[in-house]
């Protein structure tokens, strides 16, 4: 069973119930537990949350560098999360290193866990916000994996077929993917599960 270290950095809990779709979609492939319910009140976590916002905040930017974010997460929140697995949502606008603004990311750390940052800000709703969410949890648990064949590197390696995991960097061609996929009982390609399976 993997423990996902859940913190809900928002006010509007439909997001938090939208991502519970998507805990549902990777559960058929790994066993899950998570700290929080998404979608329920989570005070320590929206305090935690909005601590580590205000610590990566760019003043001129007027966004929450990601990077900075997770590294406050790791190592200045007393968390000790390093080897874990953690999923943060926040409403901060968030940037990275080379970009303008991002959706979020999954990301590796030292000691073998993997942690989500995903935001709410440039979703125009909770279903895209939803299938966003699947697509990092598919890169915590290793789908799309480099090298394999149907795969391109666009900001990590990413599927071609008609997969959850293909990479959209466009809110309007997320949107179209998530309504494309809305429907299908699996949002993973058939590689892609059987990179996913326990």
């Amino acid at each position: 069973m993997t423990l996902i270290n859940f913190f809900d950095g928002t006010r509007d809990p439909k997001y938090g119930r939208a991502l519970l779709r998507s805990f549902q979609e990777i559960e058929k492939y790994q066993h899950l537990t998570v700290s929080a319910i998404p979608g329920q009140t989570d005070i320590p976590g929206y305090n935690l949350v909005k601590g580590l916002e205000s610590r990566a905040y760019n003043p001129q930017r007027n966004q929450v560098h990601r990077r900075s974010l997770l590294q406050e997460l790791l190592f200045n929140s007393g968390q000790n999360l390093e080897g874990q697995k953690s999923f943060i949502l926040t409403e901060a606008d968030l940037y990275d290193d080379n970009l303008k603004w991002c959706f979020g990311a999954a990301n590796p750390d030292n000691k073998g866990g993997s942690h989500i940052i995903l935001s709410t800000r440039r979703f125009n709703g909770p279903r895209t916000l939803a299938h966003v969410a699947i697509h990092e949890f598919g890169h915590m648990f290793g789908a799309a994996s480099q090298g394999r064949r149907n795969t391109e590197m666009n900001l990590g390696s990413h599927c071609t077929n008609l997969c959850v995991m293909q990479q959209k960097l466009i809110v309007s061609e997320m949107e179209a993917q998530a309504r494309r996929l809305l429907n299908r009982e699996n949002k993973f390609c058939y590689e892609c599960q059987t990179e996913l399976r326990y």
